[in-house]
């Protein structure tokens, strides 16, 4: 009991230091960001017309459909809560998202290797500058990064205990992250498990009725939004299709932005982006080759999978912005911190 007590208290006191960390002077920054500025201007509008459904950046603009809804609802309750849109209120959205992907880390970590792991994995997190950074803008980056790390958590247990009950969890996060940033789930989530069953040659998993049933019910709840308005908005559909082939480059959609980019755009930069915990880089590549790419741990190799997955796939599609890689973040915290606490162990037993 003492112990379990002890560590509730190293959890909220991690907790409310990378809050703190990650809420220091959120409301001093301007809007600097185009994203968090037309973020900013969405959910004013929602405020002040009280239509959820159909997002403008002001009353006669025309409708943003760029992106899916659920940052915007999501800050515009933390509007409401807070009496009004600020900066603030956006940025607390993004923050109370990231903490609770650190949440997700340390439980995830801990059901690894340990409550070190997991502390261990969600200061690491909270030591990758791209996810401090990204934690201070309000957008939907974030989201993503959360509910990918929050669908995979899911599917690595649905995996390692074929628990049928995992299923609907797996169902919801799923929908959750299409109405986070869209088609970009399909590959931060969907990559990583085509992957991992192709690996295990257990791709007719998928047909299993049950999935499939589950897979339907994540279709449903992730594409009712898009359906809303491709049947209330003329010409929807059409520009719902340009925005969806958009980010893998087979299509030019006029109202957004280009970033056209060399398969190799992310290998010298995310190692940058990734400090300090980048520091830990060379350890964590010698241990996977030492182990054979963590053979005889599967929960750590399918982690391990994931990262590359996400990695490869959006170095494949020929537009990139680097916080794209945003979600592989939480798998690369949890590797590092895997490695952290098996060396404390190691230092340990021999003292």
């Amino acid at each position: 009991m003492l112990e379990a007590h002890r560590r509730s208290l190293v959890i909220v006191a991690l907790l409310v230091a990378i809050a703190s960390g990650l809420s220091f002077h959120l409301g001093a920054e301007q809007v600097w960001r185009s994203s968090e500025e037309r973020c900013y201007e969405v959910v004013n509008e929602i405020v002040r017309s009280g239509d959820w459904l159909v997002p403008r950046t002001s009353p006669n603009a025309e409708p943003r459909l760029q992106k899916p809804p659920l940052f915007y609802w999501l800050a515009t309750v933390s509007a409401k809560l807070a009496g009004g849109p600020s900066v603030l209120t956006l940025r607390w959205v993004s923050v109370l998202a990231s903490l609770a992907s650190a949440l997700t880390v340390l439980y995830w970590g801990w059901s690894i290797g340990g409550f070190s792991c997991g502390v261990a994995s969600a200061l690491s997190l909270a030591g990758t500058a791209m996810f401090v950074v990204r934690a201070r803008y309000g957008d939907a980056e974030p989201l993503l990064a959360l509910t990918t790390t929050l669908s995979l958590a899911c599917f690595e247990r649905l995996w390692r205990t074929r628990d049928a009950r995992m299923l609907p969890l797996l169902a919801a996060t799923v929908a959750l992250a299409f109405l986070a940033k869209g088609t970009a789930a399909m590959l931060t989530i969907f990559a990583p498990i085509a992957v991992w069953l192709a690996l295990h040659r257990a791709l007719g998993l998928a047909l299993d009725r049950r999935v499939l049933a589950w897979a339907m019910v994540a279709a449903i709840g992730g594409l009712a939004w898009y359906a809303a308005i491709a049947l209330l908005e003329p010409g929807a559909f059409t520009r719902f299709v340009d925005f969806a082939l958009h980010p893998v480059g087979a299509s030019e959609a006029p109202e957004s932005a280009t970033h056209f980019r060399n398969p190799f755009y992310y290998l010298p930069r995310f190692p940058l982006q990734a400090l300090p915990a980048t520091l830990l880089l060379p350890w964590v590549i010698a241990d996977g080759v030492r182990t054979r790419f963590w053979r005889d741990d599967e929960r750590l190799r399918f982690i391990a999978v994931s990262f590359a997955a996400i990695f490869v796939a959006w170095s494949v599609v020929p537009q990139k912005q680097m916080h794209y890689l945003l979600p592989l973040t939480p798998f690369y915290a949890l590797l590092c911190g895997h490695w952290i606490s098996t060396r404390l162990a190691r230092r340990a037993a021999s003292d």
